[in-house]
């Protein structure tokens, strides 16, 4: 019997790992060196560094956190460190001064045990992320601190709040806001739809496809509207010339100008909804139970303080027990208000 020593896998196996270890590695280095080197040359302007890799809401979500660093710091260069899928978030953000893309997740442990910046936040919580091939967790000892953690974030804070102490900032409000690049892009029907968004990372987020085909019906024939779906899977079975599905065929990039050019969204609570809060688009989003919370706030700014989405909570339950009939009745309410911007507190 050959032993396991000689294995092709096992070797391969190792090989991936040293490669993983070095390109973290080397990717750490340069970042270092390029702080010290701007922090050398123009050391009247502070370099801020941000870690919040992932995912697309708390990337949105945050966004308010880097004008009112640069109110905090008023010659800050500001560094945000991000996975390279969530790019088109904040790569036209003029307040941001240089874009790193996150080599993995080694990459950011090692910045958590030393990093060159003058100031560095770490946005991340505890129990998240884990390195997969050294199983090494990502810590955040500024959350141990705070007593911010994967069970109580929600309870009396929306994801701004939580980030905006983790940041140093204390508690602040804002309008999340996104910027994207001055070109044309194609829009289905002309530009004349809604967007829905239906599939999350935690499926308990989710809503029936019996209820959303329902409902897509319903809206076609009640308003005469186009409806486009968007996600990066499993798209909706449900065929009708009112009806597009674009799920797994757009990029990030596609899907924050799909939502921005959209009458009305539809959706969960999930990132694209963040999107949409940061377009301020008119929206319903169907809430339920998450987690440890029973009833949370994940939005701050257009979806918080406005009229301008409708939130259905299912109050005893995760959302896919919502009823049709309760989320069919909040539309056509919803659709009779005209949607007012009230003044949104934000930073200058």
């Amino acid at each position: 019997m050959p032993s396991i020593y000689l294995s092709t896998a096992l070797w391969q196996f190792k090989f991936r790992k040293l490669a993983y270890l070095f390109a973290g590695l080397i990717a750490y280095i340069q970042l270092c060196t390029w702080v010290i080197f701007q922090r050398l040359f123009q050391p009247s302007r502070p370099v801020l560094g941000i870690l919040l890799a992932q995912h697309l809401g708390d990337i949105v979500a945050s966004e308010p956190i880097i004008p009112a660093l640069h109110v905090k710091y008023p010659k800050a260069k500001l560094v945000w460190i991000i996975q390279g899928h969530f790019r088109p978030l904040l790569e036209h953000h003029p307040r941001i001064f240089r874009l790193v893309t996150e080599k993995n997740m080694l990459f950011s442990y090692f910045l958590t045990k030393w990093n060159p910046f003058q100031h560095f936040f770490n946005l991340h919580l505890n129990e998240l992320r884990k390195d997969p091939y050294f199983h090494i967790p990502l810590e955040n000892e500024k959350a141990k601190e705070l007593n911010i953690n994967i069970h109580n974030y929600y309870a009396q804070h929306n994801l701004l709040e939580n980030f905006s102490q983790l940041a140093g900032l204390g508690l602040i409000t804002g309008q999340p806001t996104l910027y994207l690049p001055n070109k044309k892009f194609p829009l289905p029907f002309e530009g004349n739809y809604w967007l829905i968004h239906r599939i999350s990372n935690d499926p308990c987020r989710e809503w029936t496809d019996e209820n959303w085909v329902k409902l897509i019906q319903a809206a076609i024939q009640e308003w005469d509207v186009n409806i486009v779906e968007i996600g990066t899977s499993q798209g909706l079975t449900f065929q009708h010339p009112k009806f597009l599905s674009l799920v797994g065929k757009t990029s990030v990039e596609d899907s924050l100008f799909l939502i921005k050019s959209a009458s009305f969204f539809i959706g969960i609570d999930s990132g694209p909804t963040h999107c949409a809060n940061a377009f301020q688009i008119p929206a319903l989003v169907m809430l339920g139970e998450f987690a440890d919370f029973k009833k949370y706030m994940s939005y701050s700014g257009a979806y918080q303080l406005s009229q301008i989405a409708s939130l259905v909570y299912h109050e005893n339950g995760p959302a896919k027990d919502l009823s049709f009939d309760e989320v069919w009745n909040k539309l056509q309410n919803a659709l009779e208000v005209n949607p007012i911007l009230h003044e949104i507190p934000n930073h200058k």
